[in-house]
């Protein structure tokens, strides 16, 4: 049986109504959906919540959390370009991501979870239970590394939800997901079969994708826990998804309401083109040849070199004319003239030139570059809406939790308990996974075998392989927060007064107008210096 979904833009604020002053939190009004009711059945249900937290995980949180660890950024002075310039308020979409917050409370979330918990319940079907768990403590999990102290307890029950501690709910889902892990591995009921758009109900897998994201929540408190948290990821993560066969991804097709929610913004939302590189991350890649480069990015140039042709030079406001090289090189004319009859064997050296008939060519390195608002790139910078990049096809399944993730946890767990030669064991393993899964021939290079890394040196080739290895996933910020690497340099001109990259996101303004423990917007710059709790590290101490 073939399940439709409906992937739409509202978590970007683009359709009617995702910024009304509505009470997301509370009784059955929150699945008031003429495409969700209440009375819908389990598979119905269960449908619309994995629809509605495809578009969270891919939505407007996602987009902000790239341009934050500059993996992305923003141009055309509009909504893009202000989020990656910290540039966001509480009663603004883009900074409060009032439809993000729908998508997790609202109809296919929690409210909606519940739902097909119920129902499973009503009919014994613990595999079914125990996927909507799973789903569950991604789902909370996420919102609260966004905002940290958030409605869980009370979600649903009470009027005006009180705001629990986020390492308190980080508790709770670890619970959660045990409880998620015990149902999956009684064989009690058939699960959802297809109607589980991402593991065809396979309980196994769930199993292990559990165990992931309690790896995931152990390390999001390791540096207030310290070692016991270390440990505890370990245990969680040696139990974790072992094969990219078992990650969780996000399920999407060429249909048109069914489309991955980076190309939909693309194609689809009039900003598409407001979406560019972010010039650390493209930077790093090229640095080591990385076979992910063209996954991720649109290349600055696709001509090749023609003959007997007129090339111009640069101007102090463009680029001379660029071309891609027999060997896969970008190469800019840097002195005006006629192309030879022949192609020139061209410098392979980054920087070195090349004569060619009248123009002479200067090697600018792999065909790809970013923006970054302090260090302005000279050279077009690479965007997403090639048509290219396979990470922005419509149909690309975007890794939520993922076998590269479970490895590098262990890795990163393993070196901060020092056992180095077991973090560099898991390190090794996700790159080689990299190598067979993103094909690729010269200029790009295997990632090679790393060895004799220790220490600091070590930790440093583990946090920045997860940087690249979670690009499009929200839980790089987590990272990012926790080690503050990869050491990027927050963007020095904003207008906010943030002196580092912002530490979370503001309640919506129509949460906070219908419940009172929302703090006001004052109270929530001064706790923390804007940080979640737990936040310790001098990347994220944003504000004095």
């Amino acid at each position: 049986m073939r399940h439709s979904i409906n992937v739409a833009l509202v978590s970007l604020g683009l359709l009617a109504g995702t910024t009304a002053c509505n009470d997301f939190l509370t009784g059955s009004k929150l699945s008031e959906n003429p495409n969700l009711p209440t009375d819908a059945s389990i598979q119905q249900l269960f449908v619309g919540v994995q629809a509605a937290q495809f578009a969270f995980q891919e939505g407007t949180v996602a987009m902000m959390m790239c341009e934050w660890i500059q993996a992305c950024n923003g141009t055309n002075s509009r909504f893009v370009q202000q989020a990656a310039q910290y540039v966001f308020g509480e009663a603004s979409n883009i900074g409060a991501n009032g439809g993000d917050w729908t998508l997790v409370y609202g109809a296919g979330g929690l409210v909606d979870i519940r739902n097909v918990e119920t129902k499973a319940v009503a009919t014994g079907d613990s595999v079914w239970l125990g996927i909507a768990k799973v789903w569950e403590a991604l789902t909370i999990g996420t919102a609260s590394d966004m905002w940290g102290d958030i409605p869980y307890s009370e979600a649903g029950t009470n009027p005006q939800p009180a705001l629990d501690p986020r390492f308190g709910i980080l508790a709770a889902l670890q619970t959660r997901l045990d409880e998620a892990i015990a149902e999956l591995g009684s064989g009690v009921g058939a699960g959802p079969g297809d109607a589980d758009l991402v593991l065809g109900g396979d309980a196994a897998k769930w199993i292990k994708v559990a165990y992931t994201l309690k790896a995931r929540f152990y390390m999001n408190t390791a540096d207030s826990l310290g070692a016991p948290a270390y440990t505890s990821a370990i245990t969680a993560a040696l139990q974790g998804i072992s094969s990219p066969l078992g990650d969780l991804k996000s399920f999407h097709s060429t249909a048109t309401s069914e489309r991955n929610m980076w190309a939909q913004f693309q194609s689809s939302s009039g900003f598409g083109p407001d979406l560019q590189a972010g010039q650390a991350l493209v930077n790093f890649m090229k640095a080591r040849n990385d076979p992910r480069l063209p996954a991720y990015f649109c290349r600055d140039a696709s001509a090749g070199w023609v003959a007997a042709t007129a090339y111009i030079a640069p101007t102090a406001t463009a680029t001379g004319s660029l071309i891609v090289d027999a060997n896969g090189m970008l190469q800019e004319a840097t002195t005006a003239g006629t192309s030879g009859g022949t192609e020139p064997t061209w410098n392979a050296t980054v920087g070195g030139t090349t004569s060619d008939g009248g123009v002479t060519w200067t090697n600018r390195g792999l065909p790809y570059a970013g923006d970054d608002y302090n260090t302005p790139e000279r050279l077009p910078i690479s965007k997403y809406n090639c048509g290219t990049p396979a990470r922005f096809a419509e149909d690309a399944r975007i890794p939520y939790v993922s076998y590269a993730e479970n490895e590098l946890i262990l890795a990163e767990a393993h070196q901060k308990t020092g056992n180095d030669a077991s973090a560099l064991t898991h390190l090794n393993n996700e790159r080689a996974f990299v190598n067979i899964a993103f094909p690729h021939s010269a200029p790009l290079l295997d990632l090679p075998v790393l060895s004799g890394v220790t220490g600091a040196a070590l930790l440093d080739s583990i946090m920045t392989e997860k940087w690249v290895a979670m690009f499009q996933n929200i839980a790089t910020m987590d990272d990012y927060r926790r080690t503050c690497i990869p050491n990027i340099t927050p963007y020095l001109s904003n207008t906010q007064g943030f002196h580092n990259v912002p530490g979370r996101l503001w309640y919506p303004l129509n949460e906070r107008n219908v419940n009172s423990n929302v703090p006001d917007p004052s109270v929530q710059i001064s706790t923390h210096g804007f940080r979640n709790a737990g936040d310790v590290h001098g990347c994220q101490n944003d504000l004095p």
